[in-house]
């Protein structure tokens, strides 16, 4: 079984983006001591789709990365790939100047700090320029957020991204095919392993919010597990149906 495992921030704020320190190294300690391989993302896609085995994303370039998760990683020699949202390197996660109730507004790193952390073997994928929905976007502005993405780290860095991840998971036709075309992988925040056969700019994968309480993917590839992500992805699917017909609100 594959599967691409998704974090964001490594703190104690216990937000729904948030994963504490100290889970996060268990975390890390069950991935170097059970038989789960730890992959580079462009190289998981390449392997049989029964290989237990996993690669690790970071999404919006917190500064808790370098500073909790990269040491960690580093260690273990554990590949990752870090996503940048490019027009806020050095800001905050204030998307839009906006902060989120739920959300805490925390610092993203400059782009020396990502540059370094390129040279050291992190991989650096585009997140868009401003973290905006796609969905909602024009076509030319689709274009704009992702290109400008893309070439904002090549310049900055030296590095050309080959992977990119949808603000919020949100995508369409028109903005898969956009970034079918510019990069190798797409991932979106689908809740799921891969499947044998997987369209490239549309991935899913696990978000490891939902096993912050537990030392790691417990069961991994039996059919508890499989039905664990099942009904969370459910579950989401219908908390997102909600509240586009503006219940709960």
């Amino acid at each position: 079984m594959r599967a691409i495992l998704t974090y964001h921030s490594i703190d104690s704020s216990g937000s729904p983006i948030s994963v504490h320190a100290d889970a996060f190294s268990r975390h890390v300690e069950w991935l170097v001591t059970e038989p789960v391989q730890v992959v580079a993302l462009d190289a998981l896609l390449d392997l049989p789709p029964a290989t237990d085995a996993v690669a690790l994303t970071f999404d919006d370039g917190f500064e808790n990365f370098q500073s909790v998760a990269a040491p960690l990683l580093a260690a273990q020699n554990l590949p990752t790939t870090l996503f940048v949202v490019s027009g806020h390197v050095g800001g905050t996660n204030a998307w839009g100047g906006k902060s989120q109730a739920d959300i805490p507004t925390l610092p993203l790193l400059e782009w020396d700090a990502l540059g370094r952390l390129a040279e050291q073997g992190v991989a650096l994928g585009a997140h868009t320029h401003t973290h905006r929905p796609l969905p909602d976007l024009l076509p030319q502005q689709v274009e704009e957020e992702v290109e400008r993405c893309r070439e904002a780290i090549r310049t900055h860095t030296g590095h050309s991204p080959t992977t990119f991840a949808y603000p919020y998971g949100a995508v369409d036709r028109g903005s898969a095919e956009v970034v079918g075309r510019l990069f190798r992988l797409g991932c979106t925040t689908e809740h799921r392993t891969l499947e044998p056969s997987e369209d490239s700019s549309r991935l899913p994968r696990v978000d490891m919010y939902y096993f912050r309480h537990q030392p790691g993917l417990p069961g991994w590839g039996t059919p508890a597990f499989r039905r664990r992500l099942w009904t969370r992805r459910a579950a989401r699917r219908l908390r997102g149906a909600l509240s586009q017909a503006g219940i709960g609100r």
